[in-house]
């Protein structure tokens, strides 16, 4: 790569790492090219970018991104994930994909620009999706109103109920007379 095409690559990862919600960093040696493929597709699908990046050049666009220091997860073959609208969507692909396929590797990442380790990206995986989060959400602040409204249909009905057994009465008590 000419130094011109190193500077606008890094430049463009680093715009990256500013847009994405997180990113999650693995060692990808040992997966075949059909292994590798399949990643890609089950990643598009989610709309997370995956790309390869040299280590050098990832230093440089996370120093650029005033992100945190990922040095230690900088070594070897390494992977990056972009999940730039929804968190949990890498996390949860990739470790999907390395419950079948043991050569991948998580080695950590970043969560909104803070470093993250393979074990919080486990967890994280294990968190429902943004949409799944927004139908919970949804279904909570759904749930007083529905309760407030039952509640006041019950006592419209008890109401009515009332009047309607006064009638009653008043009826069978002038029926008497």
């Amino acid at each position: 790569m000419a130094s011109t095409e190193k500077i606008n690559f890094v430049n463009d990862l680093a715009g990256k790492l500013k847009e994405s919600q997180s990113v999650i960093l693995a060692d990808f040696r040992g997966l075949n090219v059909a292994q590798v493929t399949t990643l890609r597709k089950q990643l598009r699908e989610k709309t997370v970018e995956f790309k390869v990046v040299k280590n050098r050049l990832g230093k440089r666009a996370l120093a650029d991104a005033e992100c945190e220091n990922l040095d230690e997860f900088l070594q070897g073959n390494t992977a990056w994930a972009f999940g730039v609208n929804d968190a949990v969507e890498p996390a949860k692909v990739l470790a999907d994909f390395a419950k079948e396929n043991e050569q991948l590797v998580i080695k950590g990442g970043l969560l909104d620009g803070k470093r993250i380790d393979g074990s919080v990206v486990a967890s994280l995986a294990k968190m429902p999706g943004r949409p799944q989060l927004l139908s919970m959400m949804a279904g909570a602040m759904k749930q007083p109103g529905t309760k407030m409204a039952g509640a006041m249909h019950q006592s419209v009905v008890k109401i009515a109920l009332a009047f309607n057994a006064l009638a009653d009465k008043k009826q069978a008590a002038g029926e008497a007379a």
